[in-house]
């Protein structure tokens, strides 16, 4: 179930990986080059937070279990306020990508011919936040073992 998970894990964070690194070459360093400074700083988020899951995926099998929950929370984290500033300030949704440049805002028209990859990044991240969250409880769940014990005379009188 693991290595699933861990595979699935590593396939979408690498898809994750080059579209932000794309929309982060095609822009550059400049401000001016993005619809908003805020979408520009979630790249670098989302950016972050793919390259520190990769380097988790590499390792997590040599740290303890109790890490593996706490980097989890962590990547858990990162995910999900990637995806969530992602989801307020983009306007791109899957059904409005069709919609002709001048149905957005100024600032987003001239990046209507990205929405496709803007939502995709989106979608990728909700799905990251979610599977980050789901290995957190279920290695939680392994750590954490409830049996009742033999030796333990309470209620006798």
């Amino acid at each position: 179930m693991y290595s699933c998970a861990f595979v699935l894990l590593f396939g979408m964070t690498g898809a994750e990986l080059g579209l932000v690194s794309d929309l982060l070459h095609e822009g550059g360093n400049s401000e001016s080059n993005y619809p908003s400074a805020e979408f520009k700083h979630d790249l670098g988020l989302l950016l972050f937070t793919c390259i520190a899951s990769l380097l988790y995926i590499i390792g997590h099998a040599f740290i303890s279990m109790g890490l593996n929950i706490f980097v989890n929370f962590v990547l858990a984290v990162f995910w999900g306020t990637g995806a969530g500033v992602l989801f307020h300030v983009s306007p791109f949704e899957s059904f409005t990508c069709d919609k002709p440049s001048s149905s957005f805002s100024p600032n987003w028209a001239a990046y209507s011919d990205r929405c496709a990859r803007v939502v995709t990044m989106q979608g990728l991240a909700w799905t990251l936040w979610g599977l980050s969250i789901i290995l957190m409880f279920g290695m939680l769940f392994h750590l954490v073992e409830f049996k009742a014990r033999k030796n333990v005379f309470m209620y006798k009188v």
